[in-house]
Formats: C-alpha cells, structure tokens, sequence
C-alpha cells in the first residue's frame, strides 16, 4: 500500500436521492468495508488534467459530472448495493473494483481531455493498474470499465456538450442587457441548451427572473452590491473581504479538492466514495446546467456594467458611477443572474447532509491559493457564506443569489429522489 501511495503522488500531487432508508444517522460515517482512496486518487488525477487543459469552470462541473458517472456505475457493476445511474452491465465474479473504476475514469478523462492523455493520463493509468495484482480479477475489471466508459460515451454523444452557440450582445447596448466582461467568448452559452443527466429539461426549475428595472428591489440591490461590492468600499469588513476573495479561487478545483478531503476524512470505501462522488458531481452538473438556463434566457447585466451605466436604467434610485470597480477585478464573462456558484456550492452541501443522514455535515473547503480553508456545520452556513461572498466580491447581486440557492435546492432533491437508492434484493 505504502508503494501505491508514492507511485501516485507523481501524479496527483500537482492536482490541487438518497432515500432516508439509506442514510446514516452520523456526521461521523464510517463504510463497512476498506477505507478506499482509488476514487479520490481518479478525482486529483483527473483535477490535474483539467487543470492543465486550462478549460473553464462550465466545463469542469460537466466533465466530472461523466466521470463520477463511469466509476460509480463500474464500481456498481463489480461490488452491487446501489442501483448504476446510467449505465448497467454485470462484472464477472471477483472482478477488481479498483481495476474497473481507474479503467473508466481513464477512459472517460482521454475522451473528454485528449492533449493532456500522453503527459498525465497514461503514466496515471499505468501506475493505479500497477498497484493491483495481475490476474483474471484485475482483467475483468479493466474489461468492466472499458465496458461501462464506452457505453457512457456513446449514451451521452449527443447531449450538447461544447455545442457551438453563439451570443449577441445588443449594439448599441440596452440598460438591463448582459454585456461580455471579457473580450474572450462568453463562457457556457451552450449550457442551458444540454440534455441534463437527471433534470427533465434545462428549464425544470427556471426562476421567475431579475427584478425590474423600474422596481425598489433593482434599487435595493444595486445600492447594495454598489457600495459593498466596490473594490474602495469603506463598509465591507476584513472578513467579507477574505470570504469575497477565497469564493473567487477556481471553483472546479476547490470544489473537487474538497469533496476528496470528505472521502478521505471519513475513510469512504470503495463503494460509498463512488457512490458519494457520484451524487455531488450529478448535482453540481445539473445545477449549472439549470443556472445557465435562466442566465442566457434573462441575459442579466453585471454590476460593473450596471453601475457604470446606472443613469441609464430609468431609476432615480440608482445613481451612475462611470469609475466604479468591483473587488473581484475578473468578473466571469457570463451573464449575471442567477449566481452559478450559489446554484451549485449549497446544492452539493445539501448533498453531503443526506449522504451523512444529518444536518451538521462538517465540510472543510481548502483554500488552493493560501487564503485558509473554510469549515462549515451547517448547509446554511454555507449557503450564506458563498452567496454573501458573491455580493461582496462586487459580481452578484442578492436575487440572483437566493434564486441561485432555490436552483440547487431543487437540483439535489430532485436527484436524489430518483438516483443512488439501494438495489433490489
């Protein structure tokens, strides 16, 4: 074991529903069998290839989501107990579930991240297989994931990932009207347009829309993020800042490094780690996919848009500012409403308490940039925590986070009503 541990590293060390049946009543969960720490191990790997791929986050949540997907539905081939998500075959007898899932997070991590299979994926793939001895188990295994990986592929083909669609900003510019912040191509405009893993449509749970222009609650709003948000605000505290700033770290890798630490903290087996990563990346997957529904349908401006522009939007309420900034000098390049990491960040706590069967779900998020790793108890505490962060970053305003939440929140029931329930006896 000791071995495997320092093969892998090379690595991954650069990689910085559930029905109440089959809860546990312990924040403190332990699995019957082996603690496992092949899925986390796939999981970095496949973190440092995105990483490397330099893609953006509408991407990562995706590509994870078919990852999850491949080594839950092979772990479930070999060891049973759950039903597979997508994807159904039988394993044959004493196949190695290890062998089965690093075959499918392999296969599935080359497809979706071809240039960088030379430099991390093969010699990972190579050096997992090595740890598990050769033999009949270990080939049915790799046949098992091959298997699974191969139909997961081919089902998905067609989901609209990476789909070319184009967005039109308004020439001249319309008050109300996302404008791009970034002179690259908006991020995730095909989004909304995807076959969901578990949602009926993208738009299942689309809210009802940013306020009105005309309203007190844009000039509530706007007032708000414009005062506190400003990169010179004299109101926000040292602490709002520091949340502002770690929530702005990047979130497919802090996400991910942080669901590792929960499988690891809390010795998973092989079976419920699976099981586990399965259940976040499918919310978190489906969660985007709904937010990015309602951002491009209301195609809602940013505040440093709005602020700059505010003369315009035909409130007397919300006084122009054409120097204002906001403390997040980046702000991401997607329309405003609703907030995507409120959408998806809360859900997957949501997801974490039902897998824990409680509501103190002690989550730790690790900092990647030095910033100090942030713990939760409670999935509201980090419901306020993220979508504060957003509004004081100076890139959010507060409906586009509530409604964000409610996108999430209906997400994960909604997929753990249906998927990750014990098999039939």
């Amino acid at each position: 074991m000791k071995a495997r541990f320092i093969i892998l590293a090379l690595f991954v060390a650069a990689a910085v529903g559930l029905s109440a049946a089959a809860a546990t009543s312990s924040a403190q969960r332990q699995s019957a069998g082996p603690p496992d720490t092949y899925v986390a191990d796939w999981d970095a790997i496949g973190s440092q290839a995105f990483t490397a791929a330099r893609l953006s986050p509408a991407e990562g949540h995706v590509i994870f989501a078919y990852v999850a997907i491949a080594v839950y539905d092979s772990v479930m081939a070999v060891e049973g107990g759950y039903r597979p998500f997508a994807i159904e075959v039988e394993a044959p007898q004493g196949a190695s579930a290890e062998a089965a899932l690093a075959t499918a997070a392999h296969r599935v991590l080359v497809h979706y991240l071809p240039d960088q299979a030379v430099t991390i994926l093969d010699p990972a793939y190579a050096a997992s297989l090595a740890t598990i001895p050769d033999g009949q188990a270990k080939m049915d295994g790799v046949a098992t994931g091959e298997q699974v990986a191969g139909l997961l592929i081919a089902q998905r083909a067609d989901d609209g990932f990476r789909a070319p669609v184009i967005y039109t900003p308004p020439d001249p510019p319309i008050p109300g009207v996302w404008i791009p912040t970034a002179p690259t191509p908006p991020i995730g405009t095909y989004l909304g347009l995807m076959r969901p893993f578990s949602l009926a449509s993208a738009d299942q749970f689309r809210p009802n829309g940013p306020p009105a222009l005309s309203s007190r609650r844009w000039a509530r709003e706007y007032n708000e993020v414009k005062e506190i948000g400003s990169s010179t605000s004299t109101t926000r505290t040292a602490e709002q800042t520091l949340a502002a700033r770690f929530w702005a770290e990047p979130p497919v890798q802090q996400a991910r490094g942080s669901l590792r630490k929960l499988v690891l903290d809390h010795q998973l087996d092989v079976v419920d780690a699976a099981r586990f990563m399965a259940m976040t990346s499918v919310v978190y997957a489906d969660a985007l996919i709904a937010c990015f529904d309602a951002k491009y349908h209301y195609a809602f401006w940013r505040p440093i848009t709005a602020i700059r522009a505010g003369d315009t939007d035909g409130n007397d309420a919300t006084g122009g500012d054409r120097d204002w900034s906001p403390l997040l000098p980046a702000t991401p390049n997607h329309p405003e409403y609703p907030s995507a990491h409120s959408c998806v960040t809360p859900a997957g706590g949501r997801v974490i308490a039902r897998f824990l069967g409680t509501g103190q779900i002690d989550f730790t998020v690790p900092s990647l940039t030095g910033l100090g790793d942030r713990h939760f108890d409670r999935v509201r505490d980090l419901e306020y925590d993220v979508g504060n962060a957003r509004i004081w970053g100076g890139i959010h305003y507060r409906s586009a986070v509530e409604d964000g939440i409610e996108i999430g929140r209906k997400t994960a029931h909604q997929v753990l009503a249906h998927h990750f329930h014990r098999s039939e006896p």
